[in-house]
């Protein structure tokens, strides 16, 4: 028998042990989690993510009844009992065309690892959420990007379609869209629907709206794979409750890659879930009050932008971000020093894909005093150094 490998106190584990797996050669930690490392106490975050919604009563309230649930395993897919009240007043079927999953983030992962693998091709939005490209990169898939441009970030449905190839497995659309607020309209979706290839629509978002409520994916063919949660909608992140709806021969799959990624969602998360879609008074006044706290916010950051930043960008149709142009052409360095030097997170625009060098993610899910500290800091800063 080989002499076992021995580890001396000069080695690393890997030189002795090996390299890690080449799947993850290319992918680092995001630059959304970099730049968020870089927070002191003294720090005004208008970089992470997250809305600033807490708890009410009520919700509390129904969170000590969620724990009186079972705390034993749920069918891989999630609770039927939940599937059912998702799947209400939708096209699919509880028991074959919805996965609960562990937030939106996992959602994905399995859906990539279901559905997508080397030699494919993977299109996403540029600028578009980091985990889109990172995800199909995971799987040995080509990215190819379609541009979204400045300053509406329109999707041009035509320019998207020139790009589809036999070799296109996915499409991903997001909407309303992280990082830039945009909502594609229902023809739109509906042309993209009907590109001859499987697409995955992220609606994590679509509860957080100002004008009017974006049209959904959900129904517009057996190729769409339609993906949401509770995480930004309730400021549920930590709770990562999220959900899958698609065509019962897809879901298969994905249910498949789903078990052996998180086995089920958290049994305590879906009987919270349950509850709050049962108590529809309560939900539809949580929703009305979060959509009007981020409207005062969301004017707060536009009118904070025009006057320290002299930019007049349009108010973001959905969601909780200002894409935001700053004189900068290195985004990343100027989110950087930002970041040490005036206490101030913004993630960079390039961190989005390269339509996004120049710009900043602001993140108006902060009190207006947080929203008008940081912008005020920012403006401070470029002016300090000549802009």
């Amino acid at each position: 028998m080989a002499d076992a490998k021995r580890l001396s106190p000069q080695s690393s584990v890997l030189s002795t042990f090996g390299r890690p797996a080449s799947r993850l050669s290319q992918v680092e930690i995001s630059l959304i989690r970099q730049i968020n490392a870089l927070a002191t106490p003294l720090s005004t975050n208008l970089g992470i993510g997250e809305p600033n919604l807490e708890p009410d009563d009520r919700l509390k309230q129904l969170a000590r009844r969620a724990t009186e649930a079972s705390w034993h395993y749920s069918p891989n897919a999630g609770n039927l009992s939940l599937r059912k009240k998702l799947a209400n007043g939708t096209p699919y079927d509880a028991k074959t065309d919805v996965c609960v999953t562990a937030g939106t983030q996992e959602g994905l992962f399995a859906i990539f690892q279901a559905l997508v693998e080397s030699g494919d091709e993977v299109l996403v939005p540029n600028p578009g959420f980091v985990s889109y490209a990172t995800l199909a990169t995971m799987c040995g898939a080509t990215v190819v990007t379609y541009e979204l441009e400045p300053p509406d970030w329109n999707l041009d449905a035509d320019a998207l379609l020139a790009k589809v190839t036999p070799r296109t497995k996915l499409i991903i659309v997001n909407s309303p869209s992280n990082p830039l607020g945009a909502v594609i309209d229902e023809a739109t979706l509906r042309t993209i629907a009907g590109a001859g290839c499987l697409v995955v629509a992220d609606e994590v978002y679509r509860e957080l709206w100002y004008e009017t409520p974006p049209p959904s994916m959900s129904g517009m063919g057996k190729n769409v794979i339609v993906i949401n949660g509770l995480s930004k909608s309730h400021g549920m992140t930590g709770l990562r409750l999220g959900w899958i709806f698609g065509d019962a021969e897809l879901m298969t799959h994905i249910v498949k890659a789903h078990q052996y990624v998180a086995t089920c969602a958290s049994v305590f998360s879906q009987a919270l879930a349950e509850l709050i879609l049962d108590d529809r008074d309560w939900n539809a006044s949580w929703l009305a009050n979060a959509r009007s706290m981020f409207r005062t916010q969301r004017e707060a950051a536009l009118s904070a932008i025009r006057r320290e930043l002299d930019a007049d960008i349009p108010p973001p149709a959905g969601a909780f971000y200002a894409f935001v142009p700053v004189p900068s052409c290195d985004t990343l360095t100027f989110s950087k020093s930002l970041a040490t030097d005036g206490a101030v997170l913004v993630i960079p625009g390039i961190a989005f894909g390269s339509m996004g060098e120049g710009f900043v993610r602001i993140s108006y899910a902060a009190s207006v005093d947080a929203i008008g500290t940081g912008i005020e800091r920012m403006g401070r800063y470029l002016r300090e150094r000549g802009r």
